[in-house]
């Protein structure tokens, strides 16, 4: 195994005396032109020696290109004179003096820049706050570019330095060309990977011709790469892996990995925690095996390089570690402890320039403070664990209200823990439930991680048997600082074959699995978090389908005539071809129901055509770039036509249908939603995953889809990875089910797409679970699947301010929505579509209220009167006993929020609605005590994805057939369009999903 202190000789002929690296770290300290200053050398200088090699930081080529104040540069011969003595302090201790070269391309802010507008391969801003967008370069200015390194590399061997580092990470310049996500050109510098590589491995070749050039034949010249983004599209791993192939065929000393941390996995999908040293010698061709790669990140002491070394890099580059220990090389090489922190009197015995300590507060203590605080930590940890034996009861905030927790201690021990999570989240939270208690009891300790996508019900457990130990004497706070025991990363390799493999546990998924096992199948359902549920489980339960058997029962309400006639009135001229017939035989069952009408039979109407129709023109929108879009016809005929099909389905396999309430979901349009009398769309889940067990289906949770497998372009199998690290690979004789949902947990990859909105904020909530990240969409496309209707998110009106959460406050039937702005009036149609009630409210200060009176409060099925009144404590929802009083707490005009309710019931006695045409109208507002409950619109539904057909197969972008790959639910595009009516997705997914299951299981 490589030691520490083995020397080491490059390609090049460059020799090392160890494997430590300083690594280049900006201390923002040049000259306003970015020549070098007496405190740069002596900061350099105080470092070298041990080291086998100091890298100096990042020095600009071009003097528009650098990316912070302080920088170094190498842009004019002018400076070499400053960087012979830098190179020449360091050679004097005994470390060789290597140069970082880079250039900032669309990170270079103008302001750092003389006002100049920075320049990158594309014109395509970073996905940051205020990024300028640059200006896209020529064929001459990346031609000249290349020419400025070379002369770079030309002053940094006549200035006397033993090699260079090209920067390539970071998003500068060179890793700018290479990314998908900035590189947008279709030239020879861009398009496919190959292209994409071009630039980097012509500053390579140049840099190389340079060195021969000036007869430096031991020059050592080493490249810095990010190994991945988490941009959409952006660099991926296997991307990674392609460019360092080539840059090692074309020839170079070392490579260098920038990331936080050296033992560091994807920051793509991070529920991989294989490290990305581990894939990279996996994947490492001979060639690539040849070249030294560096470490770096999390270097703290000796230990930590040893372990890298032996994770399988060749040097380690330490960062930090100099910044508070100039001597860590010496230290490190002597066994000895090095510091982690300076003490706040330092800085000029670490001889660290002002601007670099101004920025290093993170790495600056208080050590008298920190003393105090490890002496407390030395002292808790030293506290024997001793109970007073018995059963102690004590709770912790859940989702819904305060989680009774109870457990039994003898007196050395916890022996039992029992949580009562009748009132919690249900689906959502169950395995922290049954998890958190276990780690808690095998581990006998609180310091426990709480499960991703049940974050607040873990806590909740983890205090809730925290305050039990206070209550039995014991001391929580000690337990809490208790060491636990590692988690050992598996290297198992788990291979097998079944007939259908299906990616995602939510309702889509249960669907497919459910339907394929009832044809003899034998299937995996793979779900990457701890618990199965996906989106379905927070959603309301509303499922739209048109029953007009059932729906005649009920009554209509005021306003829904005129919505009827409005819509009948339409131009045949707003509809494609292909929807006019269905648009002409609604408007004749229309003219049949105004009769009856007329005739004194008030009763809802529903027709398939008019669910169509309403789906179609829901998801007409054209977006920022005048591109419109709608629903591909057989996609929505299907659906709609086969939606009784699904209520049916779902009633055999034991969904209890409360039939005594017909209901319209926000922005459904219409009322004809089926909802579970079990609350929530977690009834769903139990009972299909129940009858999935009962079938010998096989869920498989914790692991990962990663990769499809194809053979002779058909889909043979996927791979998989597990939470522990052991992998999965199986194989498929039918096919395999993507239904792994959309992005709506993803800002990035929504602003990357974005076409429709004009700005999606980086901070904008979402009601999804945090498992939907878009990863089944990436897996697809690798496979040559295309996408359509990418561009298209839907954002949900009443989002919570806070969490972005859909079943907080009072959520009431559209009918009896009241909306006020924070000048107290109402400013839209209550019953719109999502688009238009989100693109009003961002109209009005993107921050609204909900009025409701104590009868419209009755209405609320998503809540109890225990959570009502544990939300008005929590601020969630405002109470007043008036309507001026409620204005008063919500700050907002008194007489203008009386005013808005007096004209709105008026307007619900008319049944007509002059400022806004509200679609229907439900209760009066006017029985206190009255409510207001703050909304906010968050990322919902995202409306693209896998294009499908109607056997919910796979289109790749040849326009063919994928075969073995089907798809259903969010993850799949082409049926919303541009806008989702509410309703439509949990049809939509048992829809699909039903038809996917049966078209893997008879290889349509």
């Amino acid at each position: 195994m490589t030691k520490l202190t083995d020397d080491i000789v490059f390609q090049s002929g460059g020799k090392l005396h160890n494997r430590i690296v300083m690594a280049p770290m900006t201390i923002q300290s040049a000259f306003f032109d970015g020549g070098v200053t007496d405190e740069m050398i002596t900061y350099y200088a105080a470092r070298a020696g041990d080291a086998g090699a100091v890298i100096i930081e990042s020095a600009f080529v071009e003097k528009h290109g650098r990316a912070f104040p302080g920088a170094l540069g190498i842009d004019t011969d002018s400076k070499i004179k400053g960087l012979r003595k830098l190179a020449e302090a360091i050679q004097a201790k005994g470390s060789k003096a290597i140069l970082q070269i880079y250039h900032a391309g669309r990170m270079a802010n103008p302001e750092f820049n003389g006002g100049q507008q920075p320049i990158s391969a594309s014109p395509v801003a970073a996905l940051r706050d205020n990024a300028e967008t640059p200006l896209e370069m020529t064929q001459a200015q990346i031609e000249d570019m290349i020419e400025r390194f070379g002369h770079a590399v030309k002053r940094a061997i006549l200035a006397g330095f033993d090699g260079v580092e090209i920067h390539g990470a970071n998003t500068y310049l060179l890793q700018q060309f290479f990314s998908p996500h900035s590189n947008r050109r279709s030239d020879q510098w861009g398009g496919d990977i190959e292209k994409r590589t071009t630039f980097p491995l012509a500053v390579l070749a140049k840099t190389k011709k340079v060195v021969q050039e000036q007869g430096t034949s031991d020059f050592i010249i080493g490249y810095r790469f990010s190994p991945e983004e988490i941009e959409q599209p952006g660099i991926r791993f296997a991307d990674t892996m392609y460019l360092l192939d080539k840059l090692a065929t074309c020839g170079l000393d070392y490579l260098h990995f920038s990331m936080g941390s050296w033992a560091r996995n994807s920051i793509v999908t991070p529920e991989d925690l294989e490290p990305l040293i581990n894939k990279y010698r996996q994947l490492q061709s001979d060639t690539l095996a040849k070249v030294p790669v560096i470490g770096v990140g999390g270097i703290a002491q000796r230990r930590d390089a040893d372990q890298a070394l032996e994770q399988g890099y060749d040097l380690v580059a330490v960062g930090k570690g100099f910044l508070v220990e100039p001597t860590w090389a010496a230290k490190a090489l002597n066994n000895e402890s090095c510091a982690e922190f300076a003490d706040i009197e330092q800085q000029k015995e670490l001889k660290i320039p002002t601007p670099l300590w101004e920025i290093m507060d993170y790495m600056i203590v208080d050590s008298a403070a920190e003393a105090i605080k490890h002496q407390r930590i030395k002292e808790l940890q030293s506290i024997p664990i001793k109970f007073n034996a018995g059963e102690y009861t004590a709770f912790g905030r859940g989702h819904n209200d305060d989680l009774p927790v109870t457990v039994t201690f003898s007196e050395e021990k916890i022996l039992n823990i029992v949580v009562d999570s009748s009132k919690e989240s249900d689906g959502i939270a169950n395995p922290a439930f049954e998890r958190i208690p276990q780690q808690i009891l095998d581990g006998q300790t609180l310091n426990i991680d709480v499960i991703s996508g049940a974050t607040v019900s873990s806590q909740a457990v983890i205090d809730g048997v925290a305050n039990a130990v206070d209550l039995a004497g014991g001391n929580s706070e000690a337990l809490r600082c208790k060491a636990r025991e590692a988690i050992e990363w598996s290297t198992k390799i788990v291979e097998e074959t079944v007939d259908i493999v299906v990616v995602g546990g939510g309702g889509a998924g249960l669907s497919a699995t459910l339907t394929a096992l009832d044809q003899g199948k034998s299937v995996i359902l793979l779900e990457k978090f701890p618990a199965i549920g996906g989106n379905t489980v927070r959603t309301g339960g509303w499922v739209n389908a048109a029953e007009p058997a059932w729906q005649n029962a009920f009554d209509a309400l005021p306003g829904e005539k005129e919505t009827l006639m409005h819509l009948a009135d339409t131009p045949e001229s707003e509809f494609a071809e292909e929807y006019l017939a269905d648009f002409r035989t609604l408007k004749s069952q229309l003219d049949g129901y105004f009769t009856e009408l007329e005739a004194g039979k008030h009763y809802l109407f529903d027709s398939v055509e008019l669910h169509r129709i309403q789906t179609y023109l829901g998801g007409k929108r054209t977006d920022l770039n005048g591109e419109s879009i709608y629903g591909q016809y057989d996609l929505v005929q299907t659906l709609t036509a086969r939606s009784m099909e699904s209520i049916d389905w779902l009633t055999e396999k034991g969904i209890d249908f409360d039939r005594s309430v017909v209901e319209i979901p926000v922005g459904a349009l219409w009322r004809r939603a089926h909802k579970p009398k079990r609350q929530k769309g977690v009834e769903f889940i139990d009972k299909l995953s129940k009858r999935v067990q009962e079938q010998n289906g096989r869920i498989i949770t914790d692991t990962r889809a990663t990769d499809l497998i194809v053979e002779d372009g058909k889909v043979v199998g996927i791979k998989a990875l597990q939470a522990d690290g052991t992998k999965l690979v199986l194989h498929v004789n039918n096919g395999v089910v993507m239904a792994s949902g959309g992005f709506g947990a993803n800002t990035q990859m929504i602003k990357k797409y974005n076409t429709y909105w004009k700005e999606i904020a980086e901070d904008i909530k979402t009601t999804n679970s945090p498992a939907l990240v878009g990863d089944g969409i990436e897996i697809g496309e690798k496979v040559g699947a295309d996408l359509v209707g990418m561009g298209f998110v839907q954002l949900m009106p009443i989002g919570d301010p806070k969490s972005g959460a859909l079943l907080t406050g009072l959520i009431v039937p559209p009918e009896n929505f009241v909306f006020v702005n924070q000048q107290g009036k109402r400013f839209v149609d209550e019953c719109e579509s999502r688009d238009v009630l989100s693109g009003a409210i961002f109209d009005n200060g993107g921050l609204i209220y909900m009025i409701a009176d104590e009868n419209i409060r009755h209405t609320a099925a998503n809540t109890s009167d225990e959570t009502i009144e544990r939300e008005i404590k929590e601020g969630i929802i405002i109470k007043a006993d008036t309507i001026e009083a409620l204005a008063e707490k919500i700050g907002v005009p008194v007489q203008t929020l009386s005013n808005t309710i007096t004209q709105y019931n008026h307007y619900v006695e008319q049944g007509h609605d002059p400022e806004f045409n509200k679609g229907a109208f439900g209760l009066k507002v006017e029985q206190a005590p009255f409510y207001a409950t703050p909304r906010q619109p968050s990322v919902h539904h995202t409306m693209g994805g896998l294009k499908i057909d109607t056997k919910a197969r796979v289109i790749g972008k040849d326009g063919q057939v994928i075969q073995g790959l089907y798809a259903a639910g969010e993850v799949a595009g082409g049926i919303h369009a541009g806008n989702r009516l509410g309703g439509n997705a949990l049809i939509d997914i048992f829809t699909y999903g039903r038809i996917a299951g049966d078209s893997a299981a008879n290889l349509v």
